[in-house]
């Protein structure tokens, strides 16, 4: 069996590039749970949205998030991370979709818990992971040709959770990346798309957002039993929110 300290190296090396430092969890086949390499821990999902962990075949959690919503999904994250002490950070993919008339999209948050061998597993840090938004911006010759054919807007988001560092004892400190563009230059959800001055071509591009592509680190706050930022996440539900 590989040990937890060569687990993690490994999972450094090896691990998705969203999840730097993690240990990469994949299946053996299809409807398979996800597991570690040495396929000692693997976690599933399981109706009606329970994430399961097992470890050597032996259920050691499970953990439901907050799934109040008909129309919210999980997955187990491709990826964990194994503390010396036994514990583990595990977590679900949570995607929210929404279709409406001419648009709709979807937004995925990673929700990571701490399990712990005898205890409750505990939501310990929610970031966002990914997700992009149609909205209907024509509907009439009048709108097309005031918006230079393109007839949608759109936003996209990308989130990357990663170690920063590891310690000897306690959890890891954490790095978050996010990076959002919305389609064509100028447009926000907050604003009447058709309210706007007529588009031109040179405006048929995707626009970096300054305010929603941050960095932030994450540390572990024993007080609060959380992970915390070291500044304030910035409000973006114009691409997290579909």
């Amino acid at each position: 069996m590989i040990g937890p300290l060569i687990a993690i190296l490994l999972g450094a090396a090896t691990a998705p590039a969203a999840y730097a430092g993690f240990e990469p969890l994949k299946a053996a086949g299809k409807d398979a749970p996800l597991c570690t390499i040495d396929a000692s821990i693997c976690v599933h999902v399981s109706d009606p949205g329970v994430l399961t962990v097992t470890r050597d075949g032996q259920d050691i959690a499970s953990w439901s998030p907050d799934t109040d919503s008909g129309d919210l999904s999980l997955a187990p994250m491709p990826a964990l991370f194994r503390l010396r002490d036994g514990r583990l950070l595990v977590g679900v993919l949570a995607t929210r979709q929404s279709s409406y008339s001419g648009g709709g999209g979807s937004a995925t948050e990673q929700m990571l818990a701490l399990v712990e061998p005898g205890k409750e597993a505990k939501l310990v840090l929610t970031v966002p992971e990914g997700g992009s938004l149609m909205i209907r911006a024509c509907f009439d010759e009048k709108d097309f040709k005031h918006r230079a054919g393109a007839c949608h807007d759109e936003y996209r988001f990308d989130g990357a959770l990663a170690v920063a560092t590891s310690a000897a004892d306690g959890l890891p400190t954490l790095r978050f990346s996010m990076t959002a563009s919305h389609y064509p230059r100028g447009v926000s959800r907050g604003e009447d798309s058709l309210a706007l001055p007529p588009l031109r071509k040179a405006d048929l591009i995707w626009q970096d957002d300054p305010h929603c592509t941050y960095k932030r680190i994450f540390r572990f706050d024993a007080a609060s039993d959380r992970y915390v930022p070291d500044a304030a996440l910035p409000e973006c539900s114009d691409y997290t929110v579909p």
